[in-house]
């Protein structure tokens, strides 16, 4: 096959041989510079189509052709917006000129201009991006997010040693080489050299919304930390399959203060630390380095029964997923309470939920009746918090738990209309709440002794 390179063609593709386009009817290139032949389109960006080629002073090995197109975009904005273009695409030359020593960046092949475009070719990476990974893959568990950091961050350490800002991550720019099963990262075309001055204007987008942070996006600035809040949002797209751009569009950055309740499934409170720093508003507030992030993952406590990616092929990744998922879905149920907020919440909702008891039982008396509509209330006050689904059910059946020994305990005391008893009867109140706040601290320890014992002997 041979691909038409006006980037105006609805279907490039034509078969050999061909000497116009069979939809355009745009004169074809068989060979760009006499050696790369364009064999298939990949993609189509800003102001950039991505093509597949042949290498034929390499035996056909496959490369990526990119591609500059000006008149389409930037036609009506004048020579401004074309004298930008044209820099953000030799910026993405140099840059991976500068990085390509390093196994999980594309190396730089040539870069040039052939009739009225620029081309850039570069290093064809056989794989998927994160995105196709986690359409046909689904959600990723603790094991492959802690993966996930650990191979890009190393990436990110080198980028940033070389001071340049990548301004672009996201899932569909970190690929999964195939053969090795390393994560590559691509598409360096709006990165930036820390030293170089910025003259983006205010209101310029450059980066990717819900992505992008907030210096990013309303100022123009960028630091080593923005690319790791870019990072952050990436973990948390991948551990939900939510996109951050549409709760972007509907909430601006204030989703970023109660993403946990999008999980699908618990990860550690740990972990779940790291992320909050990934993702602070304030840049000044979140990691400042790659390094710091990395020594940070190392102090995680070790999920049992994995093994690293790099020493599995793709298909034994899958096969070996569902077990260690299964490991660290129990684990991240035990370890719900090791969050001292929900710890809190949990104190509150049990000591309020004993002082509703009391209340029900004292006027209503029946205690069919009362516990079920203690129950409603109970579950109607929980839901309405802005908390995912687990810690939600997770915090009544606490509230039940403590509730139910204190019943159990002082059966005979909530028989008599001790609310209704004056002062000694107010005092018993009190007591009895502060009592189902103990209570709730003495079985959430329970849950953090059982946890540890499940973590390390089984």
């Amino acid at each position: 096959m041979i691909c038409c390179l006006n980037p105006n063609c609805e279907n490039p593709q034509n078969p050999d041989g061909t000497n116009f386009c069979l939809s355009c009817g745009v004169k074809l290139i068989p060979l760009l510079r006499n050696r790369y032949r364009v064999i298939g389109l990949l993609g189509r960006g800003g102001f950039a189509r991505t093509y597949v080629a042949e290498d034929i002073d390499k035996l056909n090995e496959q490369c990526v052709v990119k591609q500059l197109v000006l008149s389409q975009f930037y036609g009506s904005q004048g020579t401004n917006a074309h004298k930008k273009a044209t820099e953000l695409f030799e910026r993405e030359a140099k840059r991976l000129k500068e990085l390509g020593e390093h196994v999980q960046i594309p190396n730089l092949y040539a870069y040039f201009q052939e009739g009225e475009y620029l081309y850039l070719v570069q290093q064809f990476i056989e794989g998927q991006n994160l995105l196709q990974e986690l359409k046909q893959q689904g959600v990723f568990d603790e094991v492959k997010i802690r993966y996930f950091l650990h191979d890009l961050l190393s990436v990110l350490v080198t980028v940033h040693e070389q001071e340049i800002i990548h301004r672009d991550l996201k899932p569909e720019n970190i690929i999964r080489r195939q053969n090795d099963n390393k994560l590559v990262l691509i598409d360096f075309g709006v990165s930036k050299q820390r030293r170089e001055t910025s003259n983006t204007a205010i209101g310029t987008i450059i980066g990717s919304l819900g992505y992008a942070p907030i210096e990013q996006m309303q100022l123009g600035k960028v630091f080593t930390a923005s690319d790791l809040y870019s990072l952050g949002i990436t973990c948390f797209h991948l551990l939900t399959n939510i996109s951050p751009s549409s709760l972007w569009m509907k909430q601006g950055y204030s989703w970023t203060y109660n993403w946990r309740q999008y999980l699908k499934q618990p990860i550690s409170h740990e972990l779940e630390l790291i992320i909050d720093k990934l993702i602070e508003e304030n840049h000044e507030k979140r990691y400042q380095s790659a390094q710091a992030v990395l020594e940070d993952l190392k102090k995680l406590p070790r999920l049992r029964n994995t093994l690293p990616p790099t020493v599995l092929s793709p298909s034994g990744i899958l096969e070996s997923q569902p077990q260690v998922e299964q490991k660290t879905t129990g684990s991240g149920y035990l370890r719900l309470f090791s969050n001292y907020q929900l710890l809190s919440g949990a104190i509150i909702t049990a000591s309020g939920s004993s002082f509703l008891a009391i209340a029900l039982f004292t006027f209503l008396g029946t205690t069919w009746i009362s516990s079920g509509l203690w129950l409603v209330i109970l579950a109607g006050l929980v839901f309405i918090q802005s908390r995912s689904l687990v810690e939600k059910v997770s915090l009544i059946i606490i509230a039940v738990m403590a509730n139910l020994l204190l019943v159990l305990s002082f059966k005979n005391l909530l028989n008599t209309n001790i609310i209704l008893s004056g002062l000694n009867g107010l005092l018993l109140v009190i007591l009895l709440v502060v009592l189902a706040g103990f209570v709730t601290v003495i079985i959430v320890g329970m849950w953090e002794i059982i946890n540890k014992v499940i973590s390390q002997y089984f």
